[in-house]
């Protein structure tokens, strides 16, 4: 989503000037406010002369945005986030090569649909990689373009680091990354 602006905020019985962020989670008021609006809370959205205006789990909220942004703020929380399969570019019968463990529900759920192909017959590739030995295997049978799935944060074994450097050494370059869930990140990579 990624929009922000220095904003008059009133929510929670809370008020006064904060930078608000517009998130995929919801609308984040930074401090003095320290709030958070829940995307899945916000309903009955309005424009109000410059000001968004809703309801949230916490009671009424008013931002001052003025009335351009505002317009902006509100179609983009009413609009639905894309799912993991449409940031993918996954499809009913799309032909994807696969490879590793699959099975994390986010997973199953983009997946579902698609045709599992070999290699050579895939519009692209999904990949599981948790070592090294793994990384060996999809830089040599990849079609381009795959995504990559792995560990996410700091505490993960083998995260994005290792794969952009194991990647990058067998010639693939990354060109995207999304979020699959809360402990793995996918990046896509094609073949320079």
């Amino acid at each position: 989503m990624g929009r922000e602006a220095f904003v008059e905020a009133a929510y929670a019985g809370r008020s006064g000037k904060a930078k608000a962020l517009l998130e995929a989670e919801g609308i984040i008021l930074r401090r003095p406010l320290g709030l958070t609006i829940a995307r899945g809370s916000i309903r009955g959205l309005t424009v109000d002369g410059g000001d968004l205006v809703g309801q949230a789990d916490q009671g009424p909220f008013r931002l001052g945005l003025g009335a351009g942004e505002a317009l902006k703020w509100k179609a983009m929380l009413e609009k639905p986030l894309p799912t993991l399969a449409g940031k993918m570019g996954l499809s009913q019968g799309l032909g994807v090569w696969t490879f590793g463990a699959l099975d994390a529900a986010e997973l199953a759920e983009a997946l579902a649909g698609v045709e599992h192909v070999e290699s050579d017959l895939a519009a692209q590739g999904i990949a599981r990689v948790e070592g090294p030995e793994a990384m060996e295997v999809v830089a040599a049978l990849a079609p381009s373009p795959v995504w990559i799935i792995h560990g996410k944060g700091k505490a993960t074994a083998f995260g994005d680091t290792a794969v952009r450097t194991a990647m990058r050494a067998e010639g693939w370059i990354d060109v995207k990354s999304c979020a699959v869930s809360e402990s793995l990140s996918a990046t896509r990579y094609r073949r320079r």
